[in-house]
């Protein structure tokens, strides 16, 4: 937060950049969404990103160095890790978490070095003969206490490369959080079910995340996305990438809509074009449904598992992400695979998703403190670790 009380987020997709800015009130201030060529080096992403501040501070009035950052990645880690303290007299809850949560941080750097904590999550708390679903306040422990946690980790590559950019742009990212996570987490808030997921398919990944009253159980995400279908059609018909991204969008119809003959009249002219270039709509559906039915085999492979400790019968299910249209109305590929108790498709807003992110920042401004005080949020993460 700057001198002026504002909240600067930046939604860092791979394909779409979403900047806002935001009083303490939750009052945009400022709003702007680019979309972006991807690069290893992310060049065009922070180019992108210097134009829109730019427009930001001129707007406002004001200077830009402090940056919320939210992002996902086809490469996120999670695991569940549950630890235990036996306790030799006794002591407040605060010391002994705080112990606990060292030795989570020092486990992840010892077994998984490559990989950075983003969130950890308390599934359970257990204390002497108590269960708890989150950590209690001014609790004496007597004897005993296991805390279960779920781990969502980023690659520490992915954030170093990330932080070394923002810092030539003399920027400085105060907190990180993982996108689907954090959006997934505020749409609990508008839906009154007790066993949810989300099937989101991103640029390069595609994510399926499951809640139980209001806990998350699993995050499932593998490294195939809408930008492999949209190569599919460019490789196959011969057109370009962005022409590809148009004829991807059009298939938002259904069975009946899909054709030649009715289309609506927006569509209309690529349509004909479709025609001039001798495109074929049928094998166009084909690309783009063999391309679908792989991620949903994929996502199917990865649940094997997790799905003989939780019956997805019992769950509702939620399409989200600009790639999971492509679903709404061809939702039967889901249902061959998956038995889900029902299948919605939840609309999504430009900048949601900063407005969440600011919130949970909020909501954690104790722990955002700390990590801003002298240095920047990985500066201290890799100090603590030791590269």
């Amino acid at each position: 937060m700057n001198k002026d009380n504002l909240y600067n987020i930046i939604d860092f997709g791979m394909s779409t950049i979403r900047f806002s800015v935001f009083d303490s009130y939750l009052n945009e201030k400022f709003s702007e969404i680019n979309f972006v060529s991807y690069d290893k080096e992310y060049k065009n992403h922070l180019d992108k990103i210097d134009l829109i501040i730019k427009k930001a501070e001129k707007k406002n009035s004001t200077h830009i160095n402090d940056i919320i950052l939210i992002m996902d990645t086809s490469e996120v880690f999670t695991i569940d890790i549950s630890l235990k303290k036996n306790l030799d007299e006794k002591s407040e809850i605060k010391k002994v978490y705080d112990n606990i949560v060292l030795e989570l941080n020092q486990i992840i750097a010892s077994n998984y070095n490559n990989y950075c904590i983003i969130h950890s999550i308390i599934s359970k708390c257990h204390i002497d003969n108590e269960i708890f679903q989150e950590i209690p306040n001014n609790k004496i422990i007597e004897k005993n206490i296991k805390i279960e946690f779920k781990v969502i980790c980023f690659p520490r590559e992915l954030i170093e490369k990330i932080e070394k950019n923002f810092i030539k742009k003399n920027l400085k990212i105060i907190n990180l959080f993982c996108a689907t996570y954090i959006k997934t987490l505020s749409y609990l808030k508008k839906l009154d079910v007790d066993k949810v997921s989300f099937l989101e398919i991103g640029w390069q990944r595609t994510s399926l995340i499951s809640y139980e009253n209001k806990k998350m159980k699993f995050m499932e995400t593998i490294p195939i996305g809408s930008n492999h279908i949209t190569k599919d059609i460019s490789k196959v018909f011969n057109v370009s990438i962005d022409y590809a991204e148009k004829l991807k969008k059009l298939f938002n119809k259904s069975e009946t809509e899909f054709s030649y003959r009715s289309v609506t009249n927006n569509d209309t002219l690529l349509t004909k074009d479709l025609i001039n270039k001798n495109i074929s709509i049928d094998k166009l559906k084909k690309v783009i449904l063999y391309r679908v039915q792989e991620i949903i085999d994929l996502v199917y492979k990865n649940l094997t598992n997790k799905a003989t400790r939780y019956d997805l019968s019992k769950f509702d299910l939620f399409l989200i992400g600009g790639g999971s249209i492509l679903f709404n109305n061809n939702s039967f590929y889901l249902n061959d695979k998956f038995e889900f108790k029902s299948l919605s498709f939840f609309p999504e807003t430009d900048t949601q998703n900063c407005k969440y992110a600011l919130v949970y920042h909020l909501n954690n401004a104790e722990i955002s403190k700390k990590n801003t005080k002298k240095q920047g949020l990985f500066e201290k993460f890799f100090n603590y670790f030791g590269k």
